[in-house]
């Protein structure tokens, strides 16, 4: 997306998924060339990582697939602090992969697995997938691809700007969700959304995948 369509640093997330943009909010991808703005701790003050590990849920001993992970930000995080979980981080951009890869934490978890679209077969594998600042620009072949990550009874907290919420950071409010229109989003693909605590500029849905 364009350098001036944002008012604001780190507000954003990459998302895997060759070419897909039907569908998409968001009229352009993130130019891997702003990545830094992925690691600028100014967005630890809105999307603190304790919050998002604590909504995640995630059981012990699961797989969770941060889905459009980027710079790997997040997966780090959570990787660190919940060292019996496997963290894919996944991610279309291998130039954002690599920056997660050269990072001295990263190196260092064991439990840490940074993927490319279409390296690794994760087709209901997942009891849990994290998509922070990513619905508003999947496609819709994308957001099929991330429901279909989930095992029956797994699933994905959505974590997005609010178009509701006046916020001096983020992506115009016509290329967001509305936390309703989030909500029938994630819907047409067959999970089950209940809402959580928002944050000061995201909402926060938990979409599940039904078990029977």
């Amino acid at each position: 997306m364009s350098q001036h369509e944002h008012k604001g640093p780190g507000n954003h997330q990459h998302v895997p998924r060759h070419g897909d943009r039907h569908g998409a909010r968001q009229p352009e991808r993130f130019d891997p060339a702003r990545a830094a703005l992925l690691d600028d701790p100014a967005r630890v003050e809105y999307l603190p990582p304790d919050r998002l590990i604590e909504l995640l849920g995630a059981p012990a001993g699961a797989r969770v697939v941060d889905f459009g992970a980027g710079t790997g930000t997040i997966a780090v995080e959570l990787a660190r602090r919940r060292p019996d979980l496997e963290v894919v981080a996944l991610d279309e951009q291998p130039q954002m992969l690599n920056i997660l890869k050269a990072k001295p934490a990263a190196r260092e978890l064991r439990n840490l697995k940074a993927v490319l679209n279409d390296e690794m077969e994760l087709v209901a594998s997942a009891e849990r997938v994290l998509a922070i600042n990513v619905l508003h620009e999947l496609g819709d072949e994308a957001l099929l691809d991330l429901a279909a990550m989930l095992k029956p009874g797994g699933s994905a907290l959505v974590v997005d700007w609010n178009s509701e919420v006046d916020r001096p950071v983020g992506p115009p409010r016509d290329h967001v969700y509305s936390a309703a229109e989030a909500r029938r989003r994630l819907q047409t693909v067959g999970l089950r959304v209940s809402g959580g605590p928002p944050l000061k500029y995201h909402y926060v849905l938990v979409a599940a995948k039904p078990s029977d």
